[in-house]
C-alpha cells in the first residue's frame, strides 16, 4: 500500500504539477466555496421508519481496476470528457492514465467524507460501504461490480460518487472539471428502487452529466429485472456504476428533470450542476493525522449538506416499494416459499413467524457487513493510505498555491524554481514510509526532479509505472474482508453468538439456524400463471396460486407484443388483478404507475396515478378507463397499507 501511494504522490505532482505550473499565466482553479446543495438544502433529521434487515443507505465508488479493463478505461476516460471542451489529444496515454487512475484514489478517500456524515445522522449499521471493480464484461464491455457483498441485503438508496478530472491536465487547469489540491468535482446519483420511483427509472437526483447515464443504468435494470421474473427467479438488482455507464455513453429513454430547487417536485429528477468546489486550505494545510475525522476538508463545502438532501429523500420515500423486491431476494436464501409471500405480507400465524425469524437472520448479515464497513473506513481514511493521500492534497495544495501567485504577478521567470520546490515537496511526501525507497521508486524520484526542474521536459516520457489501482488495493482491502466478526443475534426465543472470517460463511450458518429452527408454512408461493385482464399474452405470477392461476397475494409480470412490460403487486383471482395492487407499466416513452383497487384485471375506482414530469394525481378509473378528477375525499387503497 506505501508503493501504491507513494507512486500516486510521485505521478500526480509530477505529470499534474508540470501541467499547472508551466501554464502559470492561465486561469487558476478557483472552484466555489460552496455547493449549490448548501443554498438549496435545510437540515434534516432522519425520520423514515425502516423495518430491521434493511439497510438505509449503501454509497458506492470507483476504487479498483483490474488489468484488462485498464486500455478501454483510459481510452474511455479521454474520449468522453465531461466537461466545456473535447480532450485535446496533446496530453499522451502516460498523463491521461494518471489523471484517471488518481480519480480512483481520490474516490476512494472523499466518498468516505460522505460515509462518514451518513452513519453519524442515520440508525446505527444502516450505512454500508460498497466499492466497485472495474472490470470488462463476458463482451469485452467496460461495467463495474461490488468488491463486498453490501449490495446483496435489501436497501432504501443507493449513492454513487467520484471525483472527477478532466484527462488533460492543461485543460481541467483552465476551468474545466477538476480533483486536485483543496478543489473537488464531485459526481454523484441518489437512487432507490425503480418500483418506489418508476417515471424517473429509479433516480432521485444526480449530477448533470451524469443523468444520461443514472437513467439509462436504472431502464437497463428493469429489463433485466422483468426478464428474471419471467423465469421465475428472485435475482437482486445490483447495478454497475453510474460513472461506468455515462462513460459507456449508453443512450437513454426520455425522463424529465430540474435543476435542484428548495422544493422538489413528484415524479422528476432533481440535478446538480457540474461545480469545482474549494475546499478548506487550512484543514488540507494541518490535517491532524490522529483526528482527521476532524479535520474533513470536504465536509462544510458538500458531504453535510450532501448528506441532508439524501435524508430528506429517504423520508418522502415509499419504503415498502423501496425495499420490498431486495427483501424478498433476501428472504430467499432461507425460505424460497416465504420470499414472494413478503411482497403485500399476510396474517397467517405461520407466516408472520418465519417472517420474523428471517428478518432477524437478515439484520444479522446487516450487522456483519456494517462492522466490515466501519473497518474499511478505518483502514483508508484513518490508516496509511488516508495519510498518503492527504500528502498527496498538501503537494497538490501547494502547487495550485503557487500557480494562483503566478497568475496574480504574472511572473513566469520564477517557474524554474518552485518547479524545484514543488519537486523536493513531494519527495517528502513520498517518503514519509518509515522504510527506504525501492531502485523504481528511486527512479522515478530523480526523473521527476530532473522534469520538473526542466521546464521543457514531458511528463509523458516516464516510465509507465505499475498501475496506482490494481492488485495492490485489493491486497490492502482483502484484510478486512477476512477478519473474523462476531454478531450477536436475537433469534426471538434466544440469542447467540455467531463469528465467522467471510460473509458466505456467515450466512451459511444463519441458513442452517433458520432450517432447524422453522417448520413449513401451511400456505406456499408457487409461480403460475398471470393473465391480467385477458387480452395480452399470459405472464408469470409469484405468490399464492389456484388451478395454476394467480389466487390470492404476489407479484405478476407480462410483456406485450409491442414491448411493455407491466409489474403488478397486489392481490388476484383468476389470473387477474382483484382489489388492492399497484400497477406499473413500461412502455418505450417511459414508466408510470396506477395504485388503488383492480376488478377483473382494471382500474376501477380512485386510483393514484403517477407519470414523469406530473404530481401524484388522484383519478377515477371505470373499467379500465379514466373518466375524470377524483371526488375531494376519495381514498386510494393501497395493496401495502399496514405492512410496517
Amino acid at each position: 500500500m506505501r508503493r501504491l501511494l507513494h507512486l500516486a504522490v510521485l505521478r500526480s505532482v509530477a505529470v499534474l504539477g508540470f501541467a499547472a505550473l508551466a501554464t502559470g499565466c492561465a486561469t487558476s482553479a478557483k472552484g466555489v466555496k460552496n455547493s449549490r446543495l448548501n443554498a438549496m438544502t435545510a437540515p434534516q433529521k432522519f425520520t423514515a421508519n425502516v423495518p430491521p434487515g434493511t439497510v438505509t443507505a449503501v454509497l458506492r465508488y470507483p476504487a479498483y481496476i483490474e488489468e484488462a479493463a485498464e486500455d478501454r478505461f483510459h481510452t474511455l476516460y479521454a474520449n468522453r470528457t465531461i466537461g466545456n471542451r473535447s480532450y485535446s489529444n496533446d496530453a499522451g496515454v502516460e498523463e491521461t492514465a494518471a489523471i484517471a487512475d488518481l480519480m480512483l484514489i481520490k474516490s476512494n478517500y472523499f466518498a468516505l467524507s460522505i460515509f462518514q456524515e451518513l452513519a453519524q445522522r442515520m440508525p446505527e449499521h444502516s450505512v454500508l460501504l460498497s466499492p466497485h471493480a472495474i472490470k470488462l464484461d463476458e463482451n469485452g464491455n467496460l461495467t463495474s461490480e461490488p468488491m463486498t457483498q453490501a449490495e446483496s441485503l435489501p436497501s432504501i438508496v443507493s449513492i454513487d460518487f467520484t471525483a472527477y478530472s478532466f484527462p488533460d491536465a492543461k485543460l481541467m487547469l483552465e476551468g474545466e472539471p477538476v480533483s486536485f489540491g483543496d478543489v473537488i468535482t464531485p459526481l454523484v446519483t441518489v437512487r432507490t428502487d425503480h418500483r418506489a420511483s418508476a417515471p424517473t427509472q429509479g433516480v432521485l437526483l444526480t449530477s448533470r452529466p451524469t443523468l444520461r447515464g443514472a437513467v439509462a443504468n436504472g431502464r437497463q435494470t428493469v429489463g433485466k429485472s422483468i426478464y428474471a421474473f419471467q423465469t421465475g427467479r428472485l435475482e437482486p438488482d445490483v447495478l454497475e456504476l453510474d460513472f461506468i455507464t455515462t462513460l459507456n455513453n449508453t443512450v437513454p429513454m426520455r425522463v424529465v428533470s430540474q435543476r435542484l430547487t428548495k422544493t422538489s417536485s413528484d415524479n422528476t429528477i432533481s440535478t446538480l450542476p457540474i461545480e469545482q468546489i474549494r475546499l478548506d486550505g487550512t484543514k488540507i494545510e494541518n490535517a491532524n493525522y490522529t483526528h482527521v475525522a476532524q479535520e474533513d476538508p470536504l465536509e462544510e463545502q458538500f458531504s453535510a449538506s450532501f448528506a441532508d438532501q439524501v435524508i430528506g429523500l429517504i423520508n418522502e420515500l415509499d419504503i415498502k416499494k423501496a425495499m420490498m423486491i431486495n427483501y424478498a431476494t433476501s428472504i430467499a436464501q432461507f425460505d424460497e416459499s416465504l420470499a414472494p409471500l413478503t411482497f403485500i405480507g399476510s396474517t397467517d400465524p405461520d407466516y408472520l413467524a418465519r417472517e420474523r425469524y428471517a428478518a432477524r437472520l437478515l439484520e444479522a448479515e446487516q450487522n456483519f457487513l456494517s462492522v466490515q464497513s466501519l473497518r474499511l473506513y478505518d483502514g483508508v481514511y484513518n490508516g496509511e493510505l488516508g495519510i498518503q493521500v492527504r500528502d498527496t492534497l498538501k503537494a497538490e495544495y501547494d502547487v495550485l498555491q503557487r500557480r494562483r501567485d503566478l497568475a496574480r504577478k504574472q511572473n513566469l521567470s520564477t517557474i524554474p524554481a518552485i518547479l524545484t520546490t514543488v519537486a523536493v515537496g513531494a519527495a517528502a511526501a513520498a517518503t514519509r514510509s518509515r522504510r527506504p525507497p525501492t531502485p523504481a521508486e528511486a527512479r522515478a524520484r530523480n526523473a521527476l526532479f530532473r522534469s520538473l526542474i526542466l521546464a521543457g521536459a514531458n511528463p509523458s516520457s516516464f516510465a509507465r509505472q505499475k498501475r496506482l489501482i490494481g492488485s495492490n488495493y485489493f491486497a490492502a482491502i482483502l484484510p478486512v474482508t477476512e477478519e473474523q466478526i462476531s454478531v450477536q443475534v436475537d433469534l426471538i426465543d434466544s440469542s447467540e453468538t455467531i463469528t465467522a472470517i467471510r460473509y458466505e460463511d456467515f450466512r451459511e450458518k444463519l441458513q442452517t439456524r433458520y432450517q432447524d429452527n422453522q417448520r413449513a408454512l401451511d400456505i406456499n408461493a408457487t409461480r403460475c400463471e398471470y393473465v391480467h385482464d385477458g387480452t395480452v399474452p399470459i405472464g408469470v405470477w409469484m405468490g399464492i396460486c389456484d388451478n395454476g392461476l394467480a389466487n390470492g397475494a404476489g407479484m405478476g409480470v407480462l410483456r406485450k407484443r409491442d414491448g411493455t412490460a407491466m409489474e403488478y403487486y397486489g392481490y388476484a383471482q383468476n389470473g387477474k388483478p382483484q382489489g388492492a395492487g399497484y400497477l406499473i407499466i413500461h412502455g418505450r416513452q417511459g414508466s408510470r404507475t396506477l395504485e388503488g383497487t383492480f376488478d377483473k384485471g382494471r382500474a376501477n375506482g380512485a386510483m393514484r396515478v403517477s407519470e414523469a414530469g406530473k404530481d401524484d394525481a388522484i383519478r377515477t378509473y371505470k373499467n379500465g378507463r379514466d373518466i375524470g378528477k377524483a371526488a375531494k375525499g376519495q381514498v386510494v387503497i393501497s395493496p401495502f397499507d399496514g405492512l410496517f
